[in-house]
């Protein structure tokens, strides 16, 4: 069977799926007629083979954003520690202050002895 390409003469690709044998460069394509046993078990290997690195490839782009799902969120999670953090400062500032206040006035008003 001819590997390279009528056209052009670059070696060709198999698609086993649609059973043909393509050219990258030109966009030929030839039909794969000859079907034996080795052939077929070739076949049958590359249909599995293909399947299987595209479920690797899933998977792995799966954990990959997984990965980055779980980052954000770690980092969601901090960044709203902080402003409560930030928010809890402002509020005892805020109290100090009140506080401050109460006690001028009740030393002005004599409340305060």
């Amino acid at each position: 069977m001819n590997t390279n390409c009528v056209n052009c003469g670059a070696a060709l690709e198999i698609d086993q799926l649609r059973q043909i044998k393509h050219c990258p460069y030109c966009g030929a394509e030839v039909e794969i007629k000859d079907e034996t046993p080795d052939t077929m078990a070739g076949t049958i290997h590359g249909i599995a083979k293909t399947f299987f690195n595209q479920t690797a490839d899933k998977i792995r782009y799966n954990r990959e954003h997984a990965v980055e799902i779980a980052e954000q969120r770690r980092k969601d999670k901090a960044e709203e520690a902080r402003q409560s953090r930030k928010m809890m400062m402002y509020m005892m500032g805020g109290m100090a202050a009140l506080m401050t206040v109460m006690v001028v006035v009740m030393r002005i008003t004599g409340a305060w002895a």
